[in-house]
């Protein structure tokens, strides 16, 4: 299921009109429409944020990511690069921190700025995982214990 087919399904939910959320976000009832059937792909991050609120549900919920257990987050695996704009995309709006943090909005980078945004959190995020790792065997040998849980 899309982004804009969950958006569209969470307000009839919610029962809420496509007025109300198009004068709640700022933007026309067609804006909102073009959400719901995806032909506008890149929703600012201010309006995303804004619509989960109208919607009372979870960024990553939005983006079809809901509460998932333990076992099936181990299971999860990134990939080793993205070459796709739209997963890319979705990859960097699961992480919300990082436009919090950043400062940056993605609805004004290109689809090769956010690949390339995208693959450069993959290689951190790899590069933090080792090191951790590391240190978390090397406290372990120490231990006697070199096992990782």
């Amino acid at each position: 299921m899309s982004i804009g087919e969950r958006i569209k399904q969470r307000r009839k939910e919610k029962k809420i009109s496509v007025d109300y959320i198009a004068k709640q976000l700022g933007v026309s009832c067609s804006t909102v429409y073009r959400y719901e059937d995806s032909s506008i792909e890149k929703i600012p991050i201010n309006v995303f944020d804004k619509l989960c609120e109208i919607l009372e549900v979870t960024p990553a919920e939005l983006m079809g990511n809901g509460v998932t257990s333990k076992k099936s987050v181990e299971t999860d695996t990134l990939p080793d690069e993205f070459i796709d704009p739209q997963k890319a995309m979705e990859f960097i709006l699961k992480t919300p921190t990082l436009a919090a943090y950043g400062g940056y909005d993605p609805s004004s980078m290109t689809d090769e700025m956010i690949v390339e945004f995208a693959n450069e959190l993959l290689r951190q995020f790899k590069y933090v995982s080792l090191s951790i790792k590391e240190r978390y065997n090397f406290r372990n040998e120490d231990e006697g214990n070199n096992k990782i849980s």
